[in-house]
């Protein structure tokens, strides 16, 4: 980068709207170290999916709070977009929950407002497959249901972030018609660049933009293409979005994880069906691009033609703007 690009990267708010750190109470957390040293401001890592049960999402989330503030030297678990500001203002990095799918909340709505207390700031609807609340992207989707309808005035009350994520097509539509808040796509790219069911299609992300909301690209490699994860597919997925809907809609939730010293295998083995054959899943040595490919996408960006303000919002203004407007909620 040139000494501006490098100056406007040092000052920017850098957004990483999803982590893909397998959750887990044995997960060590200085990981987060990572996303600080590539030069983010701000990731949201995942508590728990639909794959867990949901005493096991609790779980992992007492023992994320506890580890985090332990550490509050270093890190600033948010409430709101203030202790972001205020994370920055102090060399400390800013984090929040999300939750991948409506099992955690175990058919019971008062469980979002409990959720929210404890740092969940942004929630999916389905995690690959039906639930109680929505179908998943690789399930026959039936759509949002009466439950699911509860969820998202609820999560508009408390003022957690909607997110599409995971979720089947026609769920996602019933989702942004019921939702009164900008909603998002934490991590999804474009179905018309890469035919994969994870992706979503034009329609989806025309409806998450009429609703104020932003598509946060994914970095793994089965979903930018053929498990190829350099600076020019990934500013493939950007241009994209962009002339479809605007570069006000776009943002990162890089789905990236640093590898973890502890067996995940036994969960994923048990429940095969969320990752069905024939969706790349199976691919050996899956890549994923992450927050420090950053700068070399900014270089690429900035020859393309975007202005400062562009890939600004593109960093993280753009989730800001949408977390000031989801994380207003009433009192709880």
């Amino acid at each position: 980068m040139n000494a501006q690009l490098q100056q406007l990267y040092r000052e920017a708010l850098v957004w990483d709207a999803h982590a893909g750190v397998f959750p887990s109470p044995e997960v060590d957390l200085n990981l987060l170290d990572e996303w600080q040293k590539a030069g983010a401001s701000y990731v949201s890592i995942n508590v728990g999916f639909d794959v867990m049960e949901w005493q096991d999402t609790l779980a992992t989330l007492a023992a994320y709070r506890r580890w985090l503030l332990d550490h509050g030297d270093r890190f600033v678990l948010v409430s709101d977009i203030s202790d972001i500001d205020r994370a920055r203002s102090t060399g400390k990095f800013a984090l929040s929950f999300d939750i991948e799918g409506m099992n955690a909340l175990n058919g019971d709505i008062n469980m979002v407002s409990l959720y929210h207390a404890l740092g969940v700031r942004q929630m999916l609807f389905a995690y690959n497959l039906n639930n109680a609340a929505a179908g998943g992207c690789h399930d026959a989707d039936p759509g949002l249901s009466a439950f699911g309808e509860q969820v998202v005035q609820e999560m508009n009350r408390v003022g957690m972030i909607v997110d599409c994520s995971h979720a089947g097509q026609r769920s996602t539509l019933d989702i942004m018609r019921a939702s009164s808040k900008p909603v998002v796509f934490s991590h999804s790219n474009p179905r018309a660049l890469w035919n994969h069911q994870r992706n979503i299609s034009d329609e989806q992300i025309k409806a998450c933009a009429d609703t104020g909301g932003v598509i946060g690209l994914n970095g793994m490699g089965i979903f930018l293409g053929d498990n190829v994860i350099d600076t020019d597919s990934l500013l493939r997925h950007v241009r994209y979005v962009s002339d479809l809907v605007g570069s006000a809609h776009i943002g990162f939730g890089f789905d990236y994880s640093p590898a973890i010293d502890i067996d995940i295998g036994a969960i994923l083995r048990s429940r095969p069906d969320y990752w069905p054959a024939g969706q790349q899943y199976d691919t050996r040595g899956i890549r994923h691009a992450g927050p420090k490919q950053l700068p070399a996408l900014i270089d690429a960006l900035a020859e393309s033609g975007f202005d400062d303000a562009a890939i600004r919002g593109f960093l993280g203004e753009n989730f800001r703007r949408v977390a000031s407007s989801a994380w207003q909620g009433s009192a709880v």
